[in-house]
Parts: structure tokens; sequence; C-alpha cells
């Protein structure tokens, strides 16, 4: 049996999308379609149909914006030989045809891949309505591309591989963009239902100022504001990270963090707020940047291999060599009871989002106040809070751990006041547990997402 050859194939296609445009015009509404411009055979894969996937959700949003209503529940949608084709008839007329043209003309043009692309208009006699402008060579960009398609000027193999590399990267770059405005999202969120959670013990909420007299519900909400412009910085950031080394991306997350606490401090008056915070938050935002770079996915083990090989070895760097006259509580707590915070906590993978605030995440499902209330103490009643240590020295830090662990495991108004009660009494704010609730509040919604 002879074999069809994919000529006649192609034109059997375009004959069948030609058809399917007559059939809307039979209904005398004109149409919008969406296919892209492939040299060779065959005209779809994988990666064309992921480019055209996103570029029919830029389209459909790019004419909505522009007033032309699609009629979707009658749409075509489909593979053929001629490759990803996408057909719609046009649902109302708030403009002629010829200026439909032109609006999907404009999206042509502003597309980083717009002449991978063709959005064709036809009127409702089923016309098809042209620009009449000569649309130059994607490939050297210096004669028509009709010129340059029937002269031969360049090899089909050439072509493709340019076509399917420059719609590869522009799929990358389209992925970054949302997983980073994505875990922006999660994290700002998280930060916000730390701060919003009430009552908290020793710590500013939204009703209370806790053990603090420089800040309040309000100055946080300006931090929060401040910091997070930088959160899908320190993704993309990780997403783009190439480095084989993970210790080197240290300073590139250093980097972004001084420019997240110059924007605190300008924010809140020179208070510091959430100093312990950008450390934390930024190094899990860079970190999740670069699994899902790397693996398109979030992968909690991958996530917790990471942050160990990027912080390995950064308590015996930064607090190992501690000044005579140390410049953080974090230093000082170090230098006088071992404690290495959250710079330790980091350097083994976060064993307290993961092994204590999580589970309780988990366990109940829905995050509910009383469950918040529980991931915070379960943390709290192993962490060593430097901010405690500071305040009111181990004893303190202990008896507030006993307590943190009574309340969580006889979880009543009764003890849980017992705890506030004991922070105000010491006057004592356990911000270190705070934003580790923050970083497992996030996780978990990442997990869940």
């Amino acid at each position: 049996m002879k074999p069809i050859e994919p000529l006649a194939v192609l034109l059997e296609a375009k004959e069948g999308r030609a058809q399917l445009r007559q059939q809307i015009a039979g209904m005398n509404r004109p149409s919008v379609s969406l296919n892209l411009n492939i040299p060779g055979f065959p005209k779809s894969n994988e990666i064309t149909h992921k480019f055209f996937s996103i570029c029919l959700d830029e389209l459909k949003m790019f004419l909505k914006a522009n007033l032309v209503t699609l009629a979707d529940k009658d749409a075509h949608c489909r593979v053929d030989a001629a490759g990803d084709f996408f057909l719609v008839p046009v649902k109302a007329m708030p403009m002629s045809v010829r200026e439909i043209k032109a609006v999907c003309e404009t999206f042509e043009e502003k597309h980083a891949c717009g002449r991978f692309i063709d959005v064709d208009v036809t009127d409702e006699n089923g016309n098809m309505i042209s620009s009449g402008k000569a649309k130059l060579c994607f490939y050297c960009r210096q004669k028509p591309a009709d010129v340059c398609r029937h002269e031969g000027m360049h090899k089909t193999d050439e072509l493709r591989s340019f076509v399917f590399s420059r719609m590869e990267d522009y799929c990358r770059s389209r992925f970054e963009i949302e997983t980073a405005s994505k875990l922006a999202s999660l994290a700002l969120r998280a930060v916000l239902t730390e701060i919003s959670l009430t009552p908290k013990p020793g710590l500013v909420d939204a009703v209370s100022i806790g053990s603090h007299t420089d800040m309040n519900y309000r100055t946080f909400i300006r931090s929060t504001s401040a910091i997070s412009a930088h959160f899908t910085d320190l993704v993309r950031a990780g997403f783009r990270f190439n480095g084989k080394q993970a210790g080197k991306a240290l300073p590139v997350i250093r980097n972004i963090g001084l420019q997240m606490e110059r924007d605190m401090f300008a924010a809140t008056n020179q208070v510091n707020t959430q100093k312990g915070l950008i450390f934390l938050l930024g190094l899990s935002l860079f970190t999740c940047g670069m699994v899902y770079g790397r693996h398109g996915a979030f992968h909690p083990e991958v996530f917790r291999e990471l942050i160990r090989d990027i912080c390995r070895g950064i308590t015996r760097r930064e607090l190992g060599t501690c000044k005579d006259t140390p410049e953080t509580h974090g230093e000082k707590v170090f230098r006088e009871h071992g404690i290495l915070g959250a710079r330790g906590e980091a350097e083994a993978g976060f064993p307290l989002v993961f092994d204590c605030g999580l589970p309780v995440l988990k366990a109940h499902g829905e995050m509910t106040d009383e469950v918040l209330i529980q991931a915070f103490l379960s943390v709290a009643a192993q962490n060593n809070d430097t901010n405690i240590i500071h305040r009111g020295g181990m004893e303190v830090l202990n008896t507030f751990k006993r307590l943190s662990f009574n309340a969580l495991n006889d979880f009543t108004p009764e003890n849980y006041r017992k705890v506030i009660d004991y922070c105000l009494k010491e006057n004592i704010s356990p911000g270190g547990s705070a934003d580790l609730l923050v970083v497992t509040i996030f996780i978990h919604s990442l997990l869940h997402s």
C-alpha cells in the first residue's frame, strides 16, 4: 500500500479547517483562529503543544481585554496534520472585523514569539481578512517570509531547530514567571496568616502588641508590604542558579536579603520586625526556585537536601568566628550558650518545620486559628528560640518550652493562656518560633496547592 504523502495530509487538514470556518460563517458570525508556523513535518510535538496552550491562554486574555467576546462553548480545538489549531466564533461585535483583525495583529506584534504565531480572522461571509502586510522571515529577518520559503533560502532542519528552541525558551520563561508569582503569593499569605493569628504569646497580633513596645500590627503590615516586593526576585534567582556548588547560592540570597532589610527598616522607621524571617523565608523561596527550575514541581526531600547543601557550614563560618562584641542576638546567644538558632535550623534542613509544625497541619487539614496555634506550640515546645534566650535566659526558655508542651498535649484555653501570661510576665517574645510557623504554613500551602 502506497504511503500517504505529508503534503496530501496537510492539504486535507487545511481543507477541514476551512470547512469549520464556513460552518461558523453559515451562522452569520465571524471567527478567530490560532495556529503555529512550523516548518517541515511533523507540525506538532510536545514543545508545540505546550507553547500553543500558553499562547492560546494569552490570546484569549488579550482579546477579552480589548472587548472581543468569544463564544467559547462553540470553539474547536484540535491537533491535525497542520499542527495545533483553535477556532472560535466571535460572540459579540463591538467593532468591525477589520478592527478585530487589527487587535489580533497587535497581539502577534507584541508577543515575544509572535512570528511563530498566526491569528486569523474570518468575516461572517467566510472571507479571510488580510492585513496586507508582508512579514519578514523569522529566521534571517532580512527578506519577506514568502521569498525565503519559495527560494528555499534556509534548510528545514535549521528552521525547525530554531523554532523549537525559541518555543522551549519561551515556555520555560513563562513557567518561571508563573511559578515565581505563585510562590510569592503563597509566601505573602503565610506571612499575613501568622501576623493575623490571634492571640499569640508575647507576639504582635491583630489586637495586641504582646511583649513589644516599639511595634504593632500596622508596623508588621508595612514591613511585610516592603519585603514581599522581593519575593519573586528570590524565586527567580533560585530558578536561574546554575552553580554546581549550592553553597555559592548564599551570597545571592544574602544580596536580596540585604535589600529586603533595607526596605524593612525604611518602612518601620528602623524597627527590626522581620530580620529573622527574611533569612528563613528568603532561603525557602530561593530554594523552591531551584527545585521548580530543576524538577518542574515541588519535592519536599529535594528541597530539604538543597537547604542543607546551601547552608552547610554556615554555623561554623558565621557563629564560630564571633567577634568580641557580637553584632546580633544570635551571635551573642551562640557565644554564651552554644545555641545555633535559625542558622542551625537551616543547616539541619528545617527539622522543626518538617517534624513538628507540618505534622500538626497535615493531621488537621484545614488551617483554622486553633490548628495554627497548635502548630506554633509544636514548634515552640522544641525550639531553642534565641529571641527568648536574649530577653530571659535559658531558665525562662525552658519554662516557656514546658508550658508550650503542656498546652499542646492538653489543648485548652486555660493551658494556652498560661503560655501567653508567662510571656507577658517575663517580657519575652518567641519570634523565632513565629518565623518557623510562617515557613511551615508556606510549605504546607505548597504541598496542597
